[in-house]
């Protein structure tokens, strides 16, 4: 007879300890809901065992900056960062990042003159190509009703085109970060428009080749009046530093190819959805049956047993923890002089 491990062998456990034999009592789809939203949610972060680090990696696309970390499959990503090979700097502090890779604004004066309408205007920048916004990941939804606070928190923009109408008021596009495309193109709004229901597209740019159109500003631009621009100019190569920060992950320099980037990642298990499913350790199954057990208890207010019972789940994460205690043992914390290897250790010398 083998040791049991499915999810039958689970959600038979989780009745026996709630004292909930029958399906009347609480359905079989209620159980595994109970066991999976303990198995993806909750035993994460009561526990970072070695079986859920994964080697996450992604490519690299040309003039591509930023790119979105599947927040939905991961957890969280840690240092060190290899890209195309190479350790690389990583950090989750934009005072650190950006104060070695500066973002500097080029302000670029009369890319076009006003002729005292709202447009359309065509202009070319000069410094190309050039840093294009990006959204955050998820870019979700935004609390406030305000039509510019919503487009401001969607939108982290790195374009700034601007000038004033006839009675001195700053009329601005930014970008939207459309340029995370392979095809290179944003679009241009005015963060300040509040006067639909959404945001309106006024103009495009091509951060490849820095040509602007302008179909509308939202008031119209005296004659003769300077059309003003800022952004970001870049030379592109193989990046050499990484931010991870609103779940994304930014590189600098950008990329001129395609890189592959990877760092470990702790991954969420995969739910147990058939009745032959099993953890992704075997001597998770008990564990996962006190979790659930623990829940029923708690949503029906049955402190009693819960205090009762919580000792053994605690036991059961001691013993999963024992498997990565273990396995790390073995290793002596890593400092800066773990490679250097001496004869006693290394009998053989280091043949690299």
């Amino acid at each position: 007879m083998t040791a049991p491990n499915t999810l039958v062998a689970i959600r038979n456990k989780v009745r026996r300890i709630t004292g909930r034999p029958n399906s009347t009592q609480i359905t079989d789809a209620q159980i595994n809901e109970y066991i999976n939203t303990y198995y993806m949610y909750d035993l994460n972060e009561q526990l970072r065992i070695e079986s859920f680090r994964y080697n996450y990696q992604f490519v690299t696309s040309a003039n591509l900056p930023v790119y979105d970390f599947p927040v939905e499959a991961f957890l969280t990503a840690m240092p060190p960062v290899y890209i195309a090979g190479y350790q690389s700097y990583m950090t989750q502090s934009r005072e650190n990042f950006f104060r070695i890779n500066p973002g500097l604004n080029f302000f670029q004066k009369s890319i076009a003159t006003g002729n005292g309408t709202v447009g359309p205007y065509n202009a070319q920048l000069s410094k190309t190509p050039i840093m294009p916004g990006f959204k955050p990941n998820p870019p979700g939804a935004y609390s406030s009703s305000d039509v510019a606070d919503i487009f401001a928190a969607l939108i982290n923009w790195n374009v700034l085109i601007s000038s004033t109408d006839a009675f001195g008021r700053s009329s601005s596009l930014v970008d939207d970060g459309g340029g995370t495309n392979p095809a290179g193109l944003g679009l241009l709004f005015d963060p300040n428009d509040v006067s639909t229901a959404s945001a309106v597209a006024r103009g495009s740019i091509d951060y490849i080749t820095g040509q602007v159109v302008i179909g509308n500003f939202l008031t119209a631009i005296p004659v003769g009046t300077p059309i003003n621009a800022q952004y970001i100019p870049y030379v592109a190569s193989r990046p050499q530093s990484a931010l991870f920060y609103q779940d994304q992950i930014i590189l600098y320099p950008v990329p001129d190819r395609a890189y592959t980037v990877s760092f470990e990642a702790y991954k969420y298990p995969s739910q147990l959805l058939d009745d032959g499913a099993q953890p992704q350790l075997n001597e998770m199954w008990q564990l996962l049956a006190y979790g659930a057990a623990e829940k029923i208890f708690a949503d029906n207010g049955d402190i009693e047993n819960l205090a009762k019972f919580h000792p053994l789940l605690e036991e059961q994460l001691r013993l999963l923890q024992r498997r990565t205690i273990v396995q790390q043992t073995a290793e002596r914390t890593a400092t800066i002089y773990t490679e250097q290897t001496a004869f006693p250790q290394y009998p053989f010398g280091n043949l690299f």
